[in-house]
């Protein structure tokens, strides 16, 4: 499981200086890409099923340190809501990943900030503070989210998976890259900042 997910995030650091390289590449022409942003109504929220076991918690939060790895988890109760169960979600922030606060300022070796975590009640919506944070894009955090008790008829479409981003409530929706493992019903992101992030099925 850690040597295949250490793969998840050789592809995924793989994957981002590609696109850069060739967003670099591509700045001087007519047909570089457009990302994909699409209206809210255009998409379907993933769902956790009724059955799925409560989450620990919903809402928590930790200290991000300049120059240390700290990491966040929330896992799924344990049976009959006692004890600890699978994990649901991972935040890791590591010793280089706080790039600059929400006020544009830059954080030194031992400076600190305090990140919370919001899970939506429903869905597999995760909502980011302080919105606004930005991290190092030669060392990102890393989200991995697992979707395994995700609805039915959401595990039958997982293929079409895609993690989205909305900076704030009302405003469209953009595609980020992703690791997906359908073995494991796990997706795996690099953030460059916070905001809200969704698993979603695009209509």
């Amino acid at each position: 499981m850690l040597s295949l997910r250490m793969d998840l995030w050789r592809l995924l650091a793989l994957g981002l200086s590609i696109v850069m390289m060739g967003f670099l590449s591509a700045c001087d022409s007519s047909t570089e890409s457009e990302p994909q942003i699409v209206n809210e109504s255009d998409l379907d929220f993933v769902r956790r099923s009724a059955a799925a076991p409560p989450l620990e918690t919903m809402d928590t939060s930790f200290w991000a340190v300049k120059g240390q790895d700290r990491e966040v988890e929330i896992r799924y109760a344990g049976q009959g809501g006692s004890g600890t169960g699978k994990e649901f979600l991972e935040l890791v922030v590591e010793e280089q990943t706080l790039l600059r606060r929400p006020d544009g300022s830059s954080f030194a070796d031992g400076d600190s900030i305090n990140i919370r975590v919001i899970v939506d009640a429903d869905l597999f919506l995760v909502r980011f503070e302080p919105s606004g944070l930005q991290f190092n894009p030669d060392e990102p955090a890393k989200l991995s989210l697992d979707y395994d008790e995700a609805e039915d008829d959401f595990l039958s479409r997982e293929g079409e998976f895609g993690l989205w981003r909305q900076e704030e409530a009302g405003e469209p929706w953009e595609r980020i890259g992703i690791a997906q493992v359908e073995e494991l019903d796990e997706i795996e992101a690099l953030l460059t900042g916070f905001t809200r992030y969704a698993l979603a099925v695009g209509r």
